[in-house]
């Protein structure tokens, strides 16, 4: 996303909003006509008013008042988001659901309720066993991490959730969906306690990813009210004090009869979708739709994961290229400086000798310069990149004192 700033100029906008409705106006600038009006307001611009439109369409003549003069800033500036599209990864979505899921959705018919349990799918089976051995606690059988769909409903809505299983296994199985239940069972949790993000379980695959279904009826936890106090007797009758006694709460629970169905993530237990009885519709027939959309959510995702390792290769190729090249830059540097070190050096080597040269030119040389010509010409040959003669009460002497501490 990156921000988008849109001006707007007084004068302007007051021939705008004269000359065509708002709304038509706010969809020119991607506003709406609420946010368009509040803009107007803080320029100080009139609008038309109501009827205005009616009575142009009619072919009546109305006159344009002119734009009176204000105190208020004249330019208006307003910040927005714009949400760019990746093309290359749209494209590879496309591309990856006419493959894939198109064929699966048109090849098989649609899903039709077994009359008996015994033609559920082999899938179905391994839930109607988990369930077989439940017990009735809080209201609700419930079977969870036994297998790939957790179940927690009243023995009355028993049947229907198994028929949602098996309709749930029937359009996963239409799409590819690979089914794992060789976990271990989940271990029960206490009330409030957290599942551990590292537990595998039992689930399906999809695109990749482990998803779960869950199948849940909402039950109310009502409190049961405490037993009637006993009579007081004896002495502690006229003291009217209640006699104490230790009660802990005691809850009854009241199914409610409604469902509700949701794909889980496997990894983080997040609900990636949901449905539900509504007005519009049973849970029955928001199935294949929940199904498919989860198909659709999880290849985008897998196609993004696949284009995300490209863009990181290819920008760690690049990076490589860039040390390389920088590393060879660094190298060409060094060795430059290295040649204008010895340039230097050899320009002052060949002063020296020129030196050398004017004072055995000259007669009238002082004897200091004279008597240092050897010393000159080991100086010449010592700093001549050519030559590198040794200087040894140079070169045998460090730049730092070797003694000159204990540490």
């Amino acid at each position: 996303m990156t921000w988008q700033e849109m001006s707007f100029e007084r004068e302007k906008l007051f021939d705008e909003v004269w000359a065509t409705p708002i709304t038509k106006l706010a969809n020119g600038y991607g506003l709406s006509d609420s946010g368009l009006r509040k803009i107007c307001v803080a320029l100080d611009v009139p609008l038309p008013p109501k009827g205005h439109w009616a009575k142009l369409a009619v072919g009546k003549a109305i006159r344009k008042p002119a734009l009176h003069k204000t105190t208020v800033p004249t330019t208006y500036v307003r910040m927005r988001h714009i949400v760019e599209v990746d093309g290359v990864l749209e494209e590879r979505v496309a591309k990856a659901q006419d493959s894939t899921t198109a064929a699966a959705k048109s090849d098989k018919p649609n899903y039709v309720p077994p009359t008996d349990p015994a033609a559920f799918s082999p899938q179905t089976k391994l839930v109607v066993r988990a369930m077989k051995s439940t017990k009735l606690d809080e209201g609700a059988l419930s079977s969870l991490g036994v297998t790939w769909a957790d179940i927690s409903v009243s023995e009355e809505l028993k049947e229907r959730a198994l028929l949602l299983a098996d309709r749930f296994a029937y359009e996963l199985d239409v799409l590819g969906a690979n089914f794992e239940n060789a976990h271990p069972p989940l271990p029960p949790l206490h009330r409030g306690a957290r599942r551990e993000a590292g537990i595998k379980r039992n689930c399906f695959t999809l695109q990749g990813q482990r998803f779960f279904v869950r199948i849940r009826e909402r039950i109310t936890q009502e409190l049961v009210p405490p037993p009637p106090t006993k009579p007081l007797k004896g002495l502690r009758a006229t003291a009217r004090q209640p006699i104490w006694e230790y009660r802990p709460p005691e809850y009854c629970y009241i199914p409610t009869g409604k469902l509700y169905a949701s794909i889980v993530d496997a990894a983080t237990y997040y609900e990636r979708y949901k449905v539900e009885d509504t007005v519009r519709g049973t849970i029955e027939v928001k199935v294949r739709k929940a199904v498919h959309w989860l198909a659709d959510a999880a290849l985008r995702r897998k196609v993004e994961n696949e284009v995300r390792a490209e863009r990181e290769l290819a920008r760690r190729v690049k990076a490589q290229a860039w040390e390389t090249e920088k590393a060879n830059k660094d190298a060409l540097l060094a060795a430059l400086a290295g040649f204008e070190k010895m340039a230097k050096d050899l320009d002052r080597s060949r002063s020296l000798r020129r030196l050398m040269e004017e004072i055995v030119a000259s007669p009238a040389a002082p004897a200091e310069l004279v008597g240092s010509l050897e010393l000159m010409a080991l100086m010449a040959d010592w700093l001549d990149p050519l030559v590198k003669a040794p200087w040894p009460e140079v070169d045998g002497v460090s730049e730092r004192n070797p003694y000159g501490s204990l540490w």
